[in-house]
């Protein structure tokens, strides 16, 4: 998790703010689940708060997670498995806000396969389902919906892909299926058989956190109070975001961020999002890891948080 290429950090760089003594480097994918930050500094709420952020786009939470630990970035958007396993590797890394949530009315990811083949979780032995980071909180939440339907979970294979890339594969076969997050589920959906929502059977239907803003600990430590004025203009963002009459702008400003068409976007539920911190939001994602053994052992998921934000 170290090691990051150059060439990923310069693949999709946002506009940043003029600098200032606050500079903030700030890594997203570029999916609504990490949205945040992109609506944070359209909407001008880090600048308010006095931060110049830079938002750089990489393709998936590991990514975003070895930019931290390497120093390219400060802060950044991965997903609850990536923040676990890099806790329990005791690496450098700490969570800072809470970001998106799943909620039953908007179910985020997709259990996707061909039409006209698998039908149910108990056909997938022997499949190869892509995944948008191996060995994670996606990969956990694909085998959870395995177990819960009756499969064997034990008996699926995984790759990883792109999410904006695994539609395109199972239609062409050279997948079995995938899970697909939004919006790009919804953008191929017309050539796709939907199994299910697997996110649906990590927290029996309730909600968890699925990507929240991690900071490294060498940074926080020596800017805790700009890392905080990060977290303030993040959970104004889920405020922002949470409310019914920003969803239609929320929708056309996806469409920027994720280069996706609006009408595909507006096809779908806005996610829900975090409006302060709490640890019993990530705690399910760390009972799943440690149950399927991508972590060793389950932790108190508080212990996450960096000092003073839970």
């Amino acid at each position: 998790m170290i090691s990051i290429s150059a060439a990923a950090l310069g693949a999709s760089a946002l506009p940043a703010l003029a600098q200032t003594g606050n500079a903030v480097r700030f890594g997203v994918v570029g999916v609504e689940e990490a949205a945040l930050p992109y609506y944070a500094q359209e909407k001008g709420l880090f600048k308010a708060a006095g931060l110049d952020v830079t938002i750089t786009v990489l393709p998936n939470g590991g990514s975003v997670s070895s930019a931290i630990l390497g120093g390219a970035l400060d802060v950044g958007v991965t997903n609850s498995g990536s923040m676990s396993s890099a806790f329990i590797r005791n690496l450098p890394m700490q969570m800072l806000a809470c970001g998106a949530v799943y909620a039953p009315r908007s179910p985020i990811s997709h259990l996707a396969v061909a039409k006209g083949g698998v039908t149910s979780a108990k056909e997938l032995s022997g499949k190869t389902f892509a995944v948008s980071t191996l060995h994670d909180m996606i990969q956990g939440t694909v085998l959870a919906w395995i177990e819960k339907n009756g499969g064997d979970w034990k008996a699926i294979n995984f790759i990883e892909m792109p999410p904006p890339q695994m539609a395109a594969a199972i239609v062409a076969k050279r997948i079995d299926g995938a899970a697909i997050v939004e919006p790009f589920f919804t953008a191929s959906k017309n050539d796709l058989f939907n199994l299910g929502y697997n996110y649906s059977a990590v927290n029996n239907d309730k909600a968890f956190q699925t990507l929240g803003i991690a900071v490294s600990k060498d940074y926080f430590e020596k800017n805790a109070a700009t890392a905080k004025k990060v977290a303030g203009a993040i959970h104004e963002a889920a405020k922002w975001a949470n409310n019914p009459k920003n969803f239609a702008e929320a929708a056309t400003m996806l469409a920027t961020f994720t280069k996706v068409d609006p009408a595909i976007i507006a096809g779908y539920p806005r996610l829900a999002f975090a409006e302060s911190n709490s640890p019993g939001l990530i705690q399910p994602v760390v009972d799943m890891l440690a149950k399927y053994t991508y972590i060793p052992h389950g932790f108190n998921a508080a212990d996450l948080f960096a000092p003073g934000t839970a």
